[in-house]
């Protein structure tokens, strides 16, 4: 019997353990270097422009493990504002949803509030959503 119990309460903890985990994140982006007569705050409604946004949902599982185990390291930090150029709906496997907010230089913002600033973070979300389209700019330097 006590067997029985033991294997219930580690299957019970191992779930409850993988219920939070990363199952896709949606991205809305503006084109690099657009220009905005103010500075935009974590929200949905600064991408009202459709002409320059761009969507991209990731659900590599490779690439969310390391994002979220290199958001699960972010501190908050009271150091400045963001001017987002990123919008993401971080959604997990049990329904949760977070919002992420990203400058196009530096900046992050989870849920309202503001992250320290991490260029290896910054760098695997731009790298994977192709921000600054590397096809497009190796052939403009090959020209």
């Amino acid at each position: 019997m006590n067997i029985k119990l033991i294997i219930v309460v580690f299957f019970l903890l191992l779930t409850s353990c993988n219920s939070n985990k990363i199952a896709s994140i949606e991205f809305h982006y503006t084109k690099p270097g657009i220009s905005s007569p103010s500075q935009a705050f974590c929200s949905s409604n600064l991408f009202v422009d459709l002409e320059n946004i761009r969507f991209k949902k990731i659900t590599d599982k490779t690439f969310l493990d390391k994002f979220e185990q290199r958001l699960n390291k972010l501190k908050e930090s009271d150091e400045f504002s963001i001017n987002s150029r990123i919008f993401a709906l971080i959604n997990y496997e049990d329904g949760n949803l977070d919002t992420l907010c990203i400058g196009e230089y530096r900046g992050i913002c989870l849920n309202g509030n503001i992250l320290s600033d991490n260029e290896d973070f910054h760098n695997l979300i731009m790298d994977k959503i192709d921000f600054y389209d590397k096809k497009l700019h190796d052939k403009i330097n090959r020209n």
